[in-house]
């Protein structure tokens, strides 16, 4: 078995809001699953093609999707891979039906309907040799991971990024002790962690504070100032020009997500 980051989760977002840039991760297993874990936003398709095709592979040749959850960042692109099962918590299907919150998506629990191979997976099921399901509640009510053999967890918005991982407090979640409860679960399962919004942590190394690079550009080519391909992202930098002690780090008129203060999370980073 092999696990390879196809896409770099990013943690960064606007004030326009959430970017959502998510990770997605291949497992190509001794048996000849090729398992794909999530599979990222709309807009990083041709990205996620082109990952696919560095590791000999083709979307065709994906036998199985697991989806986390239902947000928008984590389905953009299931249409893609239409040889493949598609994996899920029938918590997660039904809340994101019944009671679906600013970032599920939609469109693609009409596209599952139509497409009929879903497929609903829970705690200890096994998907592949040395593969088996996690539930791991909090940010949504049936987010599901992975465990990957006895040392990796890839958990998608359980655990979002290294902040997360080091102060144990959830930056957005519809149930905060839960999502705590998750987190420290992962921490205790696991020496290296796939995070939804960031790179692979390995716990018995030091992680750097600072977070995977990020380069954006206008549509005519040039890199917007402060972001290079040779900058980190400073979420500092972008707090102090973005946000004051007392904006949320997200609003949800719904009122799911249980949200506080920048100060209260993260001391000024978002």
């Amino acid at each position: 078995m092999k696990v390879k980051t196809l896409l770099e989760g990013k943690p960064f977002m606007t004030e326009y809001g959430i970017v959502g840039y998510s990770t997605v991760v291949l497992i190509a297993c001794d048996d000849e699953k090729n398992i794909l874990y999530d599979c990222g936003s709309k807009g990083c398709a041709l990205q996620l093609k082109e990952a696919l095709e560095k590791a000999g592979m083709k979307p065709e040749d994906i036998t199985h999707v697991v989806i986390s959850h239902l947000h928008f960042d984590h389905v953009g692109n299931l249409p893609l891979f239409s040889n493949a099962e598609i994996l899920l918590n029938k918590i997660e299907w039904e809340s994101a039906n019944q009671t679906p919150d600013e970032w599920h998506s939609i469109q693609t629990l009409a596209y599952l309907e139509k497409r009929g191979n879903l497929h609903f997976v829970k705690e200890k099921d096994m998907i592949a040799e040395d593969v088996s399901v996690m539930e791991l509640p909090g940010h949504t009510p049936g987010l599901i991971g992975l465990r990957c053999g006895a040392e990796s967890i890839l958990c998608s918005d359980a655990m979002k990024n290294r902040y997360e991982l080091w102060k144990n407090i959830p930056l957005m979640s519809q149930n905060l002790e839960q999502s705590r409860r998750s987190i420290q679960r992962i921490k205790e399962n696991a020496r290296y962690i796939y995070p939804g919004h960031d790179g692979m942590l390995d716990l018995l190394h030091e992680n750097s504070d600072e977070y995977p690079a990020v380069t954006l550009r206008y549509a005519d080519g040039r890199n917007l100032p402060g972001f290079s391909e040779n900058d980190a992202y400073d979420p500092e930098g972008i707090s102090e020009k973005k946000s004051s002690p007392s904006d949320p780090v997200c609003s949800s008129s719904a009122g799911h997500y249980a949200v506080e203060s920048v100060s209260d999370i993260l001391g000024n980073r978002i």
